[in-house]
């Protein structure tokens, strides 16, 4: 991907903001950045100041563009994203507010969207939060404070009207389960992930595995899609935002639950690193969870393996994209070796696929 004109983007983030509110005047973005990473997105931080009703405000924005070029996702929908987020406002779930979308690729040359800085801190991953950082540095009954913050908030995703006009779109097609579509849609991100790397057969065993075993009858809820500690925006304690909805979908509740779980054990077991003292065991995160909800956990086994294939298949891309720009050696064989293809191999041998 080219470097972006940081400089151009902020001139045109600025007189978009502007005619996306009639109200604005005097726009102006100022201190335009790129955060690192940025594959499923790219994620840019600015300040925005303006005056409305007479009123000079200033803030903190972010925006998200769609990746040219080496991506982790073979589409990126931007526009689900925010009709997520746009339908989860006003709900007892914290989203950022939103100040506008842009389909059109003609201004910047990819799609965007502009909400506004959560402000608080997020759990960081890299280092991970299991060895250094401000989560760490908590005491322990903070950390469990923190963490069952997050649980909450997941649970509140659960109980979400999913039946709802304005999250029809999540909807799979005709005839079609929750399930099986998220299956399918997996399916082909891992096929699409394999042609621009190499065969995975460890993944396509837990394929068939997840195939053959599928849970009759699941309840079905909306789920975040990528629940996790690292998701969560805190200040004093609390859950102020919950960030990164690109994979929400219709699903079991429990399937948050799962990988919140896979994920937080592939930034410990799955890079033999000790887990955080503080953190609530696995037990009794499900039992917090069943009470937070309302739901039941009776199928987490299955969801856990499916968590840890979907989170296995990301990684396997991120590897690939690490080794091809030399930013890993080949011979270290990142999309094979990670915290997410780890946890997925005890589940294989645990349940024989």
């Amino acid at each position: 991907m080219a470097p972006l004109d940081l400089d151009a983007l902020r001139v045109s983030l600025a007189e978009w903001l502007g005619r996306q509110r009639a109200d604005a005047s005097d726009v102006h973005v100022s201190g335009l950045t790129q955060a690192p990473g940025g594959y499923s997105n790219v994620t840019l931080m600015a300040e925005l100041s303006w005056r409305r009703a007479g009123v000079a405000e200033r803030f903190d924005i972010v925006v998200r563009m769609q990746p040219q070029g080496d991506a982790v996702f073979p589409e990126c929908d931007l526009p689900r994203q925010y009709r997520t987020m746009k339908a989860l406002a006003g709900s007892a779930v914290p989203v950022p507010a939103l100040l506008g979308l842009q389909t059109d690729a003609a201004a910047v040359g990819a799609p965007w969207f502009v909400m506004r800085r959560a402000e608080g801190r997020v759990p960081n991953e890299n280092p991970l939060y299991h060895l250094e950082g401000w989560l760490h540095d908590l005491d322990i009954e903070a950390q469990r404070a923190h963490w069952f913050g997050g649980i909450d908030t997941m649970a509140s995703v659960s109980r979400v009207d999913w039946r709802a006009p304005s999250f029809e779109f999540l909807r799979p097609p005709q005839g079609v389960t929750p399930l099986a579509h998220l299956l399918s849609v997996s399916g082909r991100h891992l096929a699409w992930a394999e042609g621009l790397g190499r065969p995975y057969p460890a993944l396509r065993a837990a394929e068939r595995w997840l195939l053959a075993h599928q849970p009759a009858d699941p309840p079905v809820a909306l789920s975040w899609g990528d629940a996790k500690l690292g998701n969560c925006v805190f200040r004093d304690g609390c859950v102020v935002a919950a960030l990164d909805w690109e994979t929400a979908a219709l699903s079991d509740p429990v399937d948050d639950l799962a990988w919140w779980l896979v994920h937080d054990e592939s930034l410990s077991a799955g890079y033999g690193v000790p887990r955080l003292a503080g953190l609530p065991t696995r037990e009794e995160t499900v039992a917090y969870w069943e009470r937070a909800s309302g739901h039941s956990a009776r199928d987490l086994g299955y969801y856990e393996v499916f968590a840890a294939w979907r989170f296995a298949i990301v990684m396997a891309r991120i590897g690939t994209i690490f080794m091809q720009r030399g930013w890993v050696p080949r011979e270290a064989a990142m999309d094979l070796n990670n915290g997410a293809a780890m946890v997925l191999a005890t589940r294989a041998a645990r349940h024989g696929f």
